[in-house]
């Protein structure tokens, strides 16, 4: 990833968004400084347990940003690619029998998931400037399948959408426009066809409610059902302490009444150990368990980088949007999923905010 070395290891605070980065740490500090007494008797051992990585997090961002004009994008992308294609064959193949060694941990579908809506349009970049772009789409088809058929429809959805974008939208004119909207009109035609209709329905139910009775998720799903409920207890949390919260890695920990009269909630409000669910929503997570201090900070650090975006796309560099479009995936993908504490997503928060300050 670096282009050179330095003896001496510099780190400024030149950027704003590095004193954002500096008030997110401030932020989880307080968090734990400031535990309710209500909080049960272990609240501070589960908050000291991460506070470290939000500390680490922080400095990642400073030092990247510190050192931005050192970052090989051409190396980032190679290894990603390759890293990503070990992760689907280890997922595939090998978990089963190689998490027996204590080297190995499990993989689980959401983290899966996880790690391809960040990183596929790295890899799907990697793999187009290598291979061409159509053996780039072959990839991204295989991932998206693979997802399909693991029953992880946010993830489908959106690691298909971000490898489409990069594979058009980093060179962008009127050519690939026109691909992007045939891709999609016909994309939509063949999902009205008996035989996709049946093969969505084999592969993944859940993903055929998604497409065919969206108007039945809100109402029967469980699954976006206790998303809701969860939301609701953030909102609970967050009005009982809304400065610095109830101590980092305590939401599931935590109980408290909340509002529980939303459209669908007696599928869920019954479920035994519904307050130890996780939030399933980072942005309730952080809101919940460091308060506004905490959130506000986490959305300074992202609303900065989604601001250069928008205004800079299309005067950026073709290879560094691939990193933007990750970024917005991994933005959409962490209201459906408690991953804050994820070296995954910091390290693209990393690069998208060493890039948003690098001209």
């Amino acid at each position: 990833m670096i282009m050179g070395y330095s003896k001496r290891v510099v780190v400024t605070l030149r950027k704003p968004i590095q004193w954002f980065a500096l008030y997110f740490a401030i932020g989880a500090v307080l968090s734990v400084a400031n535990i309710p007494d209500s909080a049960p008797y272990d609240s501070l051992d589960r908050a000291l347990a991460v506070l470290p990585n939000y500390l680490y997090w922080s400095l990642l961002i400073i030092f990247m940003v510190t050192h931005r004009q050192l970052i090989n994008l051409q190396i980032v992308y190679r290894g990603i690619f390759y890293g990503l294609s070990a992760t689907v064959i280890y997922y595939l193949f090998l978990e089963n029998s190689l998490r027996a060694l204590p080297i190995f941990n499990r993989q689980t579908p959401n983290n899966f998931a996880f790690v391809l809506i960040c990183y596929t349009p790295f890899a799907i970049h990697y793999l187009m400037t290598k291979a061409g772009r159509f053996i780039a789409f072959l990839f991204l088809l295989l991932l998206t399948f693979v997802l399909l058929f693991d029953g992880r429809r946010a993830g489908t959805v959106l690691v298909f959408l971000g490898g489409l974008a990069t594979l058009y939208g980093t060179s962008l004119n009127w050519k690939n426009l026109l691909k992007i909207t045939m891709i999609g009109i016909i994309s939509l035609m063949l999902l009205q066809t008996r035989i996709a209709k049946t093969f969505i329905l084999h592969a993944s139910e859940r993903m055929y409610q998604l497409i065919y009775k969206t108007s039945e998720i809100g109402k029967k799903d469980a699954s976006f059902l206790i998303r809701v409920a969860m939301v609701k207890k953030g909102i609970a949390i967050y009005g009982e302490y809304p400065y610095t919260g109830i101590g980092l890695n305590n939401f599931s920990n935590y109980n408290i009444q909340f509002d529980k009269s939303f459209e669908g909630a007696e599928y869920v409000i019954y479920k035994e150990n519904l307050q130890k669910k996780s939030a399933h929503n980072s942005y309730i997570t952080l809101l919940a368990e460091g308060g506004m201090i905490l959130l506000s900070g986490f959305l300074l650090i992202v609303g900065t980088c989604l601001v250069y975006l928008v205004k800079n796309y299309f005067l950026m560099p073709s290879e560094t949007r691939p990193i933007f479009i990750g970024f917005v995936a991994m933005f959409i993908h962490l209201y459906f999923i408690s991953a804050i504490i994820n070296v995954f997503a910091w390290f693209l928060i990393g690069l998208a905010c060493a890039f948003t300050c690098r001209k």
